[in-house]
């Protein structure tokens, strides 16, 4: 069988992204401090960025790796309080039966001036194996299956919540079709989004949709939050899961219909099809079913995450970098999941 070996893929390889902090930057103080656990006193760090609130520091010469998220960035003066949800967020699903692996959640390390620190996991995302598939013959079935059971694990493990602000999914869906005609794909089309309109409607009708349990949930589901570790990646990878600051309490059918979108729209992107896509979405219900155990009855779930998956359909539409084709798709295989 074919081995993928991704512990040196650093998602940032090339020297040139590495650069050295500036001389008055008080993170490296604190990780000098509080979180450096070597034998050796650091000798010089880099730095490279993740994305536009996340950076990457590395020791030099050992090696040494913490990610830092820099929360003023994101949210301004609210930095303190919002690094400190995602921590208490993360701890939580730690908390929910995914504290080692192979099915775990990042570990989140420390908190200083809204900078929220976390264990740095080098490997392949979800969204990595997508694109090099064809390479790795064998390997994307087993990940796509190992992220439904982490899911499956933190939801069985979290059940019986009472469920806290709540999400109204289908004014938010609602939403998304009112923007897609506002500033989107449907613009002058009113053909379609009355169509949309009235399948939403119809799924707010029916009982099943109220009948569930609330869980914690991670919330962001997307192919770029489950990370894979290890050298070998079959049969069953350990997998991490990260970014838990959208995590919430709400219906169970969210984070897997959520996932489903993404993996097919991933595959969309990533020269494949919709058709190629179908195969692994079963994959991931079946596996997410089958980590709740045998006398679990999954019929209505995977009925609720159609609807939940032709939600995250329409989400992802309304993003203006995909061509025009692209978000009409999106939008077909939307309305194709819910009539």
């Amino acid at each position: 069988m074919d081995i993928i070996h991704p512990p040196e893929k650093d998602l940032l390889r090339r020297a040139e992204d590495w650069v050295p902090p500036p001389a008055d930057d008080a993170t490296i103080p604190f990780i000098e401090r509080e979180l450096w656990d070597q034998p050796q006193p650091p000798q010089g760090w880099r730095v490279a960025r993740l994305s536009a609130a996340v950076y990457l520091y590395r020791e030099a010469t050992s090696g040494w790796s913490i990610t830092a998220k820099f929360y003023a960035a994101k949210t301004g003066d609210q930095a303190e309080h919002y690094a400190a949800r995602e921590y208490r967020l993360t701890q939580g699903a730690l908390a929910a039966g995914l504290e080692s692996d192979p099915l775990r959640a990042v570990k989140p390390l420390a908190l200083w001036r809204g900078v929220l620190f976390l264990e740095y996991v080098p490997g392949f995302t979800l969204e990595d194996l997508i694109a090099v598939r064809r390479g790795q013959p064998g390997a994307l079935r087993p990940a796509v299956e190992q992220s439904g059971r982490l899911l499956a694990r933190l939801h069985r493990n979290s059940g019986a919540q009472e469920e806290g602000e709540g999400t109204d999914w289908f004014a938010y869906t609602h939403k998304l079709t009112a923007n897609l005609a506002k500033h989107g794909v449907l613009q002058g089309d009113p053909v379609t989004q009355l169509g949309l309109t009235r399948l939403i409607d119809r799924w707010a009708e029916r009982p099943l949709m109220d009948d569930y349990v609330p869980t914690v949930n991670h919330g962001d589901a997307t192919t770029t939050n489950f990370i894979f570790p290890g050298v070998d990646l079959l049969p069953a990878p350990p997998v991490v899961g990260i970014d838990w600051e959208r995590s919430k309490i709400t219906d169970p059918a969210s984070d897997l219909g959520r996932l489903s979108a993404e993996i097919t729209h991933s595959i969309a992107r990533q020269g494949g099809t919709v058709a190629e896509a179908h195969p692994l979405v079963d994959c991931l219900q079946e596996a997410y079913c089958a980590e709740w155990g045998t006398d679990f009855d999954g019929v209505a779930l995977i009925e609720r995450a159609r609807f939940h998956q032709a939600s995250s359909l329409l989400r992802i539409a309304r993003n203006g970098w995909l061509s025009r084709l692209e978000r009409t798709h999106l939008v077909a295989q939307a309305m194709a999941l819910m009539a």
